[in-house]
């Protein structure tokens, strides 16, 4: 069944849930040697070394179409579908931006890092496809994450996206961009919405912030005018999973252009 909207308003869940990682003992290679060659082109922190790859672009491959034909069946998945489907016609998307959605192939090897990265840039994924079928327009897709490695980076530019370095990302949210940004930070989310309120916003809304922070701390004028110009409904949840917890799909009204 698909979220309903009330008011233009969304009942989120509640924040208080405790965030659990669990660490691996050893790291467990896809391949018996360790890919190092190192990439330094855009996306690395400013005056870090590059991290090195443990994975192949290819095992990336792999294990995104393993888990990505899994999540596929999910409710999760037919929700989301759902959800796009039921929108009506609003500003035109011509590029999304994903920023912040962590590594394939993190330092530790935690499974639970590596399918968060997959399960988010699966439904990433699906969303765009949907909305460039119902638009009749290919839309261009854009990554800022500094924390890609090669492999990261080639497998990203292998499905046909681009990977770009901060502050890039946010220089190309527009009014007809849709920005996709799960869990990150809060200047992260003020620089993606600073200058332009995306046509379609999906991260942590206003008033999750509100009850972690408190409202008259948060002081958050373009979050506030996001919020007022825009209809809400909760993203799906991963069963069994935090990834998309808290997370609230903003979609601009058609009188806010």
């Amino acid at each position: 069944m698909t979220p309903a909207l009330v008011g233009h308003r969304e009942h989120t869940a509640e924040p208080g849930e405790e965030w659990t990682k669990v660490q691996r003992k050893g790291r467990r290679h896809l391949n018996r040697h360790q890919h190092t060659t190192l990439d330094h082109s855009n996306g690395n922190i400013p005056g870090s070394k590059p991290r090195p790859s443990f994975l192949s672009a290819s095992d990336i491959e792999r294990e995104h179409r393993r888990i990505t034909d899994q999540w596929g069946t999910s409710m999760c998945c037919r929700q989301l579908q759902q959800i796009v489907a039921s929108r009506p016609s609003g500003p035109s998307i011509t590029h999304a931006v994903c920023f912040g959605l962590g590594s394939f192939d993190p330092d530790d090897g935690s499974w639970e890092s590596r399918r968060r990265a997959h399960v988010q840039l699966a439904a990433f994924r699906c969303m765009v496809g949907q909305l460039q079928r119902i638009n009749a327009n290919p839309i261009r897709c854009l990554f800022q994450e500094p924390i890609f490695n090669s492999a990261d980076k080639e497998f990203i530019r292998g499905l046909g996206y681009e990977v770009v370095d901060s502050p890039e990302g946010f220089q190309q949210v527009s009014s007809s961009a849709l920005v996709f940004g799960v869990h990150l930070y809060r200047d992260v989310y003020a620089q993606a919405i600073d200058k332009h309120p995306p046509a379609i916003f999906i991260g942590t809304p206003q008033e999750v912030w509100e009850e972690c922070h408190g409202s008259g701390s948060l002081d958050w004028v373009k979050l506030k005018e996001l919020d007022e110009r825009c209809d809400k409904v909760k993203f799906p949840e991963d069963t069994g999973y935090t990834t998309f917890s808290g997370t609230t799909i903003h979609w601009r009204r058609w009188d806010n252009v």
